[in-house]
């Protein structure tokens, strides 16, 4: 059963996120509820405000991070 929908909750939930996957359910989550007329507009809107910039974030972050491994750093081997 899913939780209640608490605007402040989820968007406090939103913002202490670190993993794209995560926001990225959270976000299907409030679309899904949207769909069911679970939650209106408003709430809608607000968590877009604090979902997407923070799913850009840290997809920016991920491809650096993998930017700074493709540019030549030593990949450690394990010999078999």
């Amino acid at each position: 059963m899913n939780e209640a929908f608490d605007l402040l909750t989820f968007q406090k939930k939103a913002r202490e996120m670190c993993d794209p996957k995560k926001l990225f359910e959270l976000w299907e989550d409030v679309c899904r509820r949207y769909e069911h007329r679970e939650i209106g507009t408003y709430e809608l809107d607000e968590m877009k405000e604090v979902i997407l910039p923070n799913l850009k974030a840290l997809t920016q972050l991920k491809h650096s991070i993998n930017d700074i491994d493709d540019a030549g750093v030593p990949q450690i081997r394990k010999h078999a």
